[in-house]
């Protein structure tokens, strides 16, 4: 008896900026990655001397994560909890949750393409057009002035 696997979906073209930006902030939101060694009972156990070398991943600015961390609490809750499923590194296989949701596969897919499309638009319009304005600091200087 041959055990039925979930195929990946292909993400539609003009969504792959979003799924790449998910899952970079994914990482980003993920407990802080530290590179770890094995170890062993005996503590005999010596790492390969490549795994030093190779460099970490770069995360993405903190301002940039929050922007997508804005952009993600305007999708629906239904695609949203899909979208930290999948891009998110969790315990939680994204498989166990999809089973947890009790979603079926075209369900789930639906909800992931359908988010991305969410998070994209809302994203792209707030963040990535030349409507997007940084809004102004604004200083009190007459507040910070001495008193005598």
């Amino acid at each position: 008896m041959s055990l039925k696997r979930d195929i990946p979906i292909t993400v539609p073209v003009e969504l792959r900026h979003a799924e790449e930006l998910l899952e970079k902030y994914g990482r980003w939101a993920q407990d802080r990655y530290k590179k770890q060694r094995c170890a062993s009972a005996e503590g005999a156990y010596r790492p390969p001397v490549s795994r030093e070398d190779e460099p970490m991943e770069s995360f993405i600015p903190d301002w940039n994560a929050l922007q997508v961390q804005r952009a993600l609490q305007v999708v629906p809750m239904q695609y949203r909890r899909v979208l930290f499923a999948i891009y998110v590194p969790q315990k939680e296989h994204p498989m166990a949750a999809r089973r947890r949701y009790r979603l079926q596969r075209d369900v789930w897919d639906h909800s992931r393409i359908e988010g991305l499309r969410r998070f994209w638009a809302f994203y792209h319009l707030r963040y990535l057009t030349e409507r997007a304005t940084i809004a102004p600091i604004l200083r009190d200087t007459e507040s910070c002035a001495l008193v005598a």
